[in-house]
């Protein structure tokens, strides 16, 4: 009896290979570059009858399931949830390794002019995290003041598990925004930190999954921290709007306001703002 043969490895693919397979699989013309993204892995366009497709050096090594999954997804978009569910494991394990090599240099800032994050986030480990065994914290600091465009939703926070690192919204670093509602808004994301790896079902990422929602939950300011950005979500947009810290309304610009028509994201509340 013959001993099996080791299997070779899948050769890697060069841009003109990808073009090549994709082509022949959507029956269409399809370019294809290699860029150094760590977030945005995948980025597609379609111009005049041809794709255009940034796809992560990673792709170079992807296994013939993946190259057929991205050949659906392209053709089918979030119809092809076979396809999508393996692609997001795959990228997200690719994504995730990346985080062990040395990571981009990132400039934060978490010194704002009313809230110093790195004290808050301090002491928010020390109280809620003490057992944790991290390789090191995320480093934390304050987004970028730019306007946004949106007039229904807001990310408050977001944690980056590339590059490691807490962002929050620059409208919260206001004297009208209280510190326990900052504090808690860090936990949120440094829950995420400690909880890295997203829980799926039926093949899909569950971000905010059951150990997730229980634990927040199980935090004292949970309920405050709802009903105070339930009152002020509104103006917390108008905020980040205008590329300005929120502020309380003056008394007498006060009046009974008509609530916009509740979005997904309205229905979750707090985390409708947070990632």
């Amino acid at each position: 009896m013959e001993s099996a043969q080791p299997l070779e490895p899948t050769p890697p693919l060069g841009e003109d290979d990808w073009s090549a397979l994709l082509e022949r699989a959507l029956e269409a013309p399809v370019r294809v570059r290699f860029s150094r993204a760590r977030h945005q892995v995948v980025r597609l366009a379609r111009h005049r009858g041809t794709y255009h497709i940034s796809l992560a050096r990673f792709f170079s090594l992807a296994p013939p399931e993946i190259r057929h999954a991205l050949a659906m997804w392209m053709r089918s978009g979030r119809r092809a949830r076979k396809a999508c569910a393996a692609l997001d494991g795959w990228i997200d394990a690719h994504v995730r390794a990346l985080a062990h090599e040395k990571p981009a240099h990132v400039r934060l800032e978490p010194r704002g002019s009313h809230h110093d994050l790195a004290a808050l986030a301090q002491g928010v480990i020390a109280q809620h995290f003490a057992q944790e065994e991290l390789r090191a914290w995320p480093s934390v600091g304050w987004g970028r003041k730019n306007g946004s465009r949106s007039r229904r939703t807001l990310r408050l926070g977001s944690f980056d598990p590339v590059d490691r690192v807490v962002r929050l919204h620059p409208a919260l670093d206001s004297a009208d925004v209280p510190m326990w509602f900052v504090r808690y808004v860090l936990f949120h994301e440094l829950l995420h930190a400690v909880l890295d790896r997203p829980e799926r079902s039926k093949g899909r990422r569950v971000i905010h999954g059951r150990e997730f929602v229980a634990r927040e939950r199980a935090y004292p300011d949970f309920e405050r921290a709802l009903a105070w950005e339930r009152e002020h979500v509104l103006g917390l947009i108008r905020a980040a709007r205008s590329g300005r810290a929120f502020a309380l309304p003056t008394r007498a610009a006060q009046r009974p306001a008509a609530r916009p028509t509740p979005t997904p994201a309205d229905d979750r509340s707090v985390q409708g703002l947070l990632f």
